[in-house]
């Protein structure tokens, strides 16, 4: 421990500078995740200047970057993509069409994205044309006639 000592002459007060008291405990990150930040302080009282003593040197307050934890990313749909070909050409096929929940993904603890992947619709629901057959042969009629050529 260094000490000074100063004998004092008259009835005036000798002079005190002052000195920093300890540093208080940082406190509490500014955000609970994510970037934030954090602050201590201290006082110049151990002791307070006096009688024209000094004030103390340096900074009261220190303040600090900090970072308790990522914060979550919900996750957001990508846009629907083009819908696929039919199934079929006539009497009601599907089509799909598809989405991905990556825009962002989810990270951290985030929520999925809430709804369907994907979409299906109807298409070509008009019903597949008939095209016109004929039907086997019938047996033969009877002549129309009984000689010559009927």
């Amino acid at each position: 421990l260094n000490k000074e000592t100063k004998t004092c002459v008259s009835q005036q007060s000798c002079a005190i500078d002052g000195k920093w008291s300890p540093w208080d405990d940082w406190s509490q990150c500014s955000t609970s995740c994510g970037n934030g930040w954090e602050k201590r302080e201290r006082w110049c009282s151990q002791p307070y200047p006096q009688h024209g003593g000094r004030q103390c040197v340096g900074d009261r307050a220190e303040v600090q970057s900090c970072k308790l934890r990522p914060c979550p990313v919900h996750g957001k749909w990508s846009p629907w993509g083009d819908w696929s070909e039919c199934s079929v050409s006539c009497n009601k096929g599907q089509s799909t069409r598809r989405r991905e929940c990556s825009q962002p993904y989810p990270q951290h603890g985030g929520r999925r994205c809430a709804g369907h992947t994907f979409k299906l619709q109807s298409c070509n629901v008009q019903p597949c044309p008939v095209h016109g057959k004929w039907s086997p042969w019938g047996d033969w009629s009877e002549c129309s006639v009984s000689c010559n050529k009927g």
